[in-house]
């Protein structure tokens, strides 16, 4: 990004607005949510228009700024996803990358560690812990440090 004071751009992913709305208010102002997904198939279908700098055609929620100006550094997802899911989504990017629609590296999947011991959603203090994990991951993502994940381009928050 040209403006290093300029809000670093994410999609977060989950299962309910209940949870997303207060996330992307808690990651501000460092990091930008530019649209809150729900489900799979959803994100899956979303995430290579945003790639592209423009808005889907169609949006699973209205959490998030809709500022696709710049692509997101990572896509986050929430407990509730499981495997298939974040293959799913990887698989988009990964077709997004192969047809051209991003000049720009391809972001990185940040999968929620379930084996943290974490309030259940939608749970008091839900919210506040994911947003600590994730900003502790984004901050490593952007300082170039080493994270740990099960495959290459997933990082475990």
């Amino acid at each position: 990004m040209a403006d290093s004071s300029a809000p670093i751009p994410v999609v977060v992913c989950g299962k309910a607005e209940i949870v997303g709305k207060p996330v992307a208010e808690g990651l501000k102002p460092e990091y930008e949510v530019v649209l809150f997904c729900l489900g799979a198939q959803s994100t899956a279908a979303e995430v290579p228009y945003i790639l592209q700098g423009v808005a889907p055609p169609t949006q699973s929620s209205q959490v998030g700024t809709g500022n696709y100006s710049s692509p997101p550094v990572a896509v986050i997802m929430g407990a509730a996803w499981d495997e298939a899911d974040v293959a799913l989504v990887k698989a988009a990017i990964r077709r997004s990358a192969e047809a051209g629609g991003t000049a720009t590296a391809a972001p990185v999947i940040l999968r929620n560690d379930t084996s943290v011991p974490a309030p259940q959603p939608p749970a008091p203090g839900y919210a506040e812990q994911l947003i600590r994990r994730m900003r502790l991951a984004l901050g490593k993502l952007v300082r170039g440090e080493k994270l740990d994940g099960p495959e290459e381009g997933i990082v475990w928050y």
